[in-house]
């Protein structure tokens, strides 16, 4: 059978005789041309400000851009809502993204330029009058237009895509689903890494399940465990470090209504947002092995404070209409050794904090490591009819809540405090046989330029046992550090079982370790 089938394919691939050719009198006359679908005029409008970009490209010289169909189903779709009100100015980020998303693309952050007018050709008139829309690289664009009666909405998406990504369901249906997500990145970038945020707030690093000889392709396996909304996000490194190449929501189970997945899951009250908030930006540190910043309630007031203020006086900035900083916004005294603050404004506290999350700005504080605490102020507010938050996110490296600052044996105290504050574990006592131990071996470390030195003749956990004869178990740690109040978190400060503890501290100068830092001894015990 097989060699009677070779046979047939051998047979069937002898050139049939070829018919002669027609003479040009005996050619068949050609079909009238289809006739044209006139353009409707919201589509007429879309055609002239696709031009005009790619016009404005060309005439500085730069590559025009290509016109992406999902960046136009995009662009009319946030054209129909900027007419609806359901934005003011230009859409938020997570109000970009779903748009995007729901048309299948996946652009991180493209730029919208949204002009609405009380006129239809008011509209095209002011695109053209922008000098704007050659002003940065773009690769794909899409303009929209939407009219209601005579108000009209054009909405353009400019974005320099950095990656490839093959199709990606948005709707899945079921309790549960996997996929392949598969791309390629653009040129200068290498290291993909594929992050996914859980409806509940939880960040994922997914493994790569194959990686391209170049590292520029990339595919992954996606597990979607229970239904509701994920986030996916691609990273990857260029010149100038880390940058989101790719950014999408997709939908397990029951599709949600547009417009209302906010009002569904975002939080109603200042607690419950600050709780939301604190557990989002954790769980984004613990995807990158970062260690959890402590909510601080001197950086709360601080951030609750500019909050309420930009709401009340109407602007969103860094700097406030004073001219004042986050340097002059944290109270007199106050010692911190630096700060960082991210603001968002948005439908929800959630969506706002969506946007600071897929900034690279703002994204850099998040995962700053140097960074120990967090203070975060929300304000609700109507805008227009329509609900809004206005998010504050303030990080230092150091507590600025230090009752006395001369005293940085209690700073260091107070740092262990807070530490086992946040692991909801109970307080620890204060020990002074330990404390005369660690504040020994603080001093003849810093005399020996050695932090492991040991003084005396015994181990330090022997001569813990010889204070404290009921101790079962005993630990050390042992920090070089500019402020006692930014000690971070240890496994010895977080177990469960250690219940006294003894801090010594000196300040001196150090060939290894540089000049005026604190040396910290913390002995803990677990006392039956």
């Amino acid at each position: 059978m097989i060699a009677v089938l070779a046979l047939a394919v051998l047979l069937t691939a002898a050139p049939a005789p070829r018919a002669p050719a027609a003479t040009a009198a005996q050619q068949a006359p050609a079909p009238p041309p289809k006739p044209k679908v006139p353009l409707t005029p919201t589509e007429a409008m879309e055609q002239q400000a696709a031009q005009h970009v790619v016009r404005e490209f060309e005439r500085v010289g730069r590559r025009a851009p290509a016109e992406d169909p999902s960046l136009v189903e995009a662009a009319r779709r946030l054209a129909r809502e900027a007419l609806s009100g359901a934005f003011t100015g230009a859409p938020d980020l997570f109000t970009l993204t779903e748009a995007i998303s729901d048309a299948g693309a996946a652009d991180p952050a493209p730029r919208a330029l949204v002009i609405r007018a009380w006129a239809h050709q008011h509209a095209i008139e002011s695109l053209r009058a922008r000098s704007d829309l050659n002003t940065e690289r773009a690769t794909h664009f899409g303009v929209g237009v939407a009219f209601v009666d005579k108000r009209a909405a054009l909405v353009t998406l400019l974005s320099d895509r950095k990656a490839e990504l093959r199709p990606f369901p948005r709707v899945m249906p079921g309790e549960r689903a996997v996929q392949t997500l598969c791309g390629r990145l653009g040129p200068s970038l290498s290291q993909p890494e594929i992050y996914v945020t859980r409806p509940d707030g939880e960040v994922i690093i997914v493994p790569l399940t194959r990686r391209g000889t170049q590292g520029s392709d990339f595919c992954s396996r996606l597990d979607f465990l229970t239904p509701g909304t994920y986030t996916v996000e691609v990273v990857a490194r260029g010149e100038a470090g880390p940058e989101v190449t790719s950014l999408f929501l997709t939908q397990i189970g029951e599709v949600r209504r547009r417009g209302l997945r906010e009002s569904n899951v975002e939080p109603t009250t200042v607690e419950t947002a600050r709780v939301a908030l604190h557990e989002r930006i954790n769980a984004l540190r613990r995807a990158h092995g970062l260690v959890e910043l402590t909510p601080d309630p001197l950086l709360e007031r601080v951030a609750q404070a500019y909050s309420q203020r930009m709401s009340t006086e109407g602007f969103f900035a860094h700097v406030a209409p004073d001219g004042s900083t986050l340097t002059r916004r944290l109270p007199p005294g106050t010692r911190y050794v630096r700060a960082g603050e991210n603001l968002g404004q948005a439908a929800g506290p959630l969506a706002a904090h969506f946007g600071i999350e897929h900034s690279p700005g703002h994204r850099r504080n998040l995962l700053d490591p140097g960074f120990r605490f967090m203070g975060v102020g929300v304000i609700f507010q109507k805008v227009g009819g329509r609900n809004e938050a206005i998010v504050t996110e303030v990080f230092t490296a150091a507590s600025p809540a230090s009752a006395d600052p001369e005293n940085p044996r209690q700073d260091a105290y107070d740092a262990l405090a807070r530490h086992r504050t946040a692991k909801k574990l109970p307080p620890m006592a204060r020990s002074e046989v330990l404390e005369s131990l660690a504040q020994a071996h603080a001093r003849h470390a810093l005399e020996m330029d050695q932090p492991a030195a040991q003084p005396g003749e015994a181990p330090l956990h022997e001569r813990v046992f010889q204070v404290l004869p009921d101790a079962g178990t005993a630990s050390v740690d042992f920090f070089v550090v500019s402020d006692p109040a930014a000690l971070p978190e240890s496994r010895s400060v977080a177990e469960a079982t250690n219940n006294r503890v003894g801090v010594g501290v000196v300040r001196g100068d150090s060939k290894r370790f540089g000049a005026k830092q604190f040396w910290v001894a913390v002995i803990y015990a677990a006392v039956q």
